[in-house]
């Protein structure tokens, strides 16, 4: 009886040794690993997932565990890491902040009948490291435990860096001073003709849902052909009014921008913005000067944002 004894307490220590090896070579980061804006170091025990399409997809993902996956993605949001954090998950999510990181760090953790996920997020000025796993019994206890240490070694290698960045623009057609509220940044995308181009926008909110919206683009076009821009205007209107389902309070006139007579469209769009229902509001003034076509297009979230975007009109002055 003894020797059984003995036998199964043998089997025991081994079974016991052999899991708490198991779990510190799935959850002990010590491969390190880069982003375009972090380093981090991952368990040995992750196997990276090379496939093209989920790289593309996901970011980086690894295998651990029993099936298990782990996706780790940077993102950009121009919000504090708190903002950022309430925008993921489900409404009923449970969040809360983790202390002893070296960057600031939040977990949400869904777990309802539409989501069963664990989410780490770490981050600064605007980039942010985002780790997602499942909530599955024996792979939830591994990943999150892997996670938490994970964001530990977490490392912020950009040179980006909020406190860094100008808040004075200047060109020959119009100068901006945003201050520290704000940011300005060139269009992604210039059209054909467009001489200069800035978008404002916060520079990092602490509003959840001030990140997109508001949002201020002022342009210069190489052209000045007032009787092509009016009629530009009057078909931006005909398109909005003869589309009532969609759009509504549809205004079209002429107002006063900059200190210049400029043609006008507003129209509104009621919409589900991140689960809340806003009205949108589409404003877009547009005059002559010196031989060239300037804009403004205003885009804000009605009975919210208008102080915002008077704001970041006062940001602006005209060569």
């Amino acid at each position: 009886m003894n020797k059984i004894t003995i036998i199964i307490g043998a089997a025991a220590a081994v079974i016991a040794a052999s899991a708490v090896g198991y779990t510190y070579y799935m959850t002990h980061p010590s491969v390190e690993c880069t982003t375009d804006s972090f380093s981090f170091k991952i368990p040995r025990g992750f196997k990276v997932n090379d496939n093209e399409y989920i790289q593309d997809t996901y970011g980086q993902m690894y295998k651990y565990g029993f099936g298990g996956d782990i996706i780790i993605t940077e993102m950009d949001s121009n919000q504090t890491p708190r903002a950022f954090s309430e925008t993921l998950g489900e409404d009923d999510a449970e969040r809360k902040k983790i202390d002893g990181t070296p960057l600031e760090c939040y977990n949400i953790e869904n777990n309802t009948k539409h989501e069963k996920d664990n989410v780490y997020l770490t981050g600064t000025d605007n980039h942010f490291l985002i780790m997602e796993t499942d909530s599955s019994f024996i792979n939830g206890f591994l990943g999150d435990m892997a996670m938490k240490n994970i964001v530990k070694t977490v490392k912020y290698t950009s040179d980006y860096r909020l406190a860094d960045l100008p808040d004075e623009y200047d060109n020959e057609y119009f100068h901006i001073s945003t201050g520290v509220k704000y940011s300005f940044s060139d269009f992604e995308r210039k059209e054909e003709g467009v001489l200069a181009g800035q978008t404002i926008r916060y520079r990092e909110s602490d509003d959840k849902d001030k990140d997109y919206y508001p949002a201020l683009s002022i342009g210069v076009l190489d052209s000045a052909d007032a009787e092509k821009n009016a009629e530009n205007y009057d078909k931006r209107y005909e398109s909005k009014i003869n589309d009532p389902e969609h759009y509504h309070s549809v205004v079209r006139d002429k107002q006063e921008l900059f200190g210049y007579e400029a043609e006008h469209v507003h129209f509104e769009h009621y919409e589900d913005y991140k689960g809340t229902p806003v009205t949108q509001v589409y404003d877009m003034k547009s005059f002559i000067k010196d031989g060239h076509t300037y804009y403004v297009n205003m885009t804000y979230i009605k009975d919210r944002d208008e102080a915002d975007i008077q704001e970041m009109l006062d940001c602006i002055s005209i060569k």
